[in-house]
This record gives structure tokens, C-alpha cells and sequence, in this order.
């Protein structure tokens, strides 16, 4: 059924098959296929999770770029992911890191869709890489994170670096 209501048009049953696919690695490229048909019906957060299937493999410059447009239109919908993975492109550019840029683009996302991108401002600040901050910035950080819906952090960590596996 939701194969059926997919090709018929259905982003979430893309999204949701392609969830379910994304576990088995034998089904993985299904999986990228699904959130990308996803992503063209709309669903931001498939965008997201096409863009990173992409981004976690080997990929041209080319591609890099698509990926980073492809988080920037799903941030654009205020999808809390897509938004961390632009300032995350950002920062782990191999040839140009963007520090200045990124820092305020984590800044801005982090206050107006807050979630991950606030959880991935505190972890890039703790490093060093974005300048100085206040201690306190991290902890704040990383409740408005939580408080947001990130999962991964709550809780009392030590380090935001320890909220990344």
C-alpha cells in the first residue's frame, strides 16, 4: 500500500518506506531512491535524508554542491537537520572552511528553527574553529536544542562533542 501510495503522489509513504529500507544495507539504495522521490513530492525532511545518503559516500564536487543546495531548501522549510548539515558543509569544507559564514548561518538557524543546528552551533564553538564564546553558551546551547525536539541533546553531557556519535 504505501509503494502504491508513493508512486501515486504520497511523500510520506515515500519518507516512510524509505525509513524502513534505509536499516537493511541491502536495501539502501532503495531507500535513497525513496527519499529522493520523496523529496521531489515536497517532504523536506526526505530532502534532508537524500541529501546526507549522498553526503556519507564518496561524491564529486558537483554533487557536494547539490547536496549543500538540497540542506539549504530543506532548511528554507524550517527542517531543524537540513539546517545543522548546511553549517556542518560549511565548516567541513576540505579545500575552504567557512568559519565566519558558518557561524552565523548556525547562529540565525539556531534561532529561528532551533533543534540540531543549536546542538551542532555548541559542538563547532566548544572546538574552537568559530571564535570566542562564553562557557555558558554551550549548556544554553544544547537545552534549546533539546528543548526543540533533539534527542540526542538531552541530558547532562560533558562536551557537545560527546552528543555526535
Amino acid at each position: 500500500l504505501c509503494r502504491i501510495q508513493c508512486i501515486a503522489g504520497g511523500s510520506g509513504s515515500c519518507l516512510g518506506m524509505a525509513y524502513a529500507l534505509q536499516k537493511n544495507p541491502n536495501t539502501a539504495e532503495e531507500a535513497q531512491r525513496l527519499f529522493r522521490r520523496g523529496c521531489q513530492l515536497g517532504a523536506a525532511n526526505a530532502c534532508t535524508n537524500y541529501a546526507a545518503s549522498i553526503w556519507a559516500h564518496e561524491y564529486s564536487d558537483e554533487q557536494l554542491a547539490c547536496v549543500r543546495r538540497t540542506f539549504e531548501k530543506a532548511c528554507e522549510a524550517k527542517e531543524p537537520f537540513a539546517c545543522g548539515m548546511v553549517g556542518r558543509i560549511m565548516l567541513e569544507d576540505t579545500y575552504q572552511p567557512q568559519f565566519a559564514d558558518a557561524r552565523k548561518y548556525l547562529e540565525t538557524a539556531c534561532n529561528e528553527v532551533s533543534g540540531f543546528p543549536c546542538r551542532v552551533l555548541a559542538k563547532h564553538l566548544e572546538s574552537g574553529k568559530l571564535g570566542e564564546y562564553q562557557p555558558s553558551t554551550i549548556r544554553t546551547l544544547l537545552a534549546q536544542a533539546c528543548a526543540a525536539g533533539d534527542a540526542d541533546a538531552w541530558g547532562e553531557p560533558a562536551t557537545a562533542s560527546e552528543t555526535f556519535r
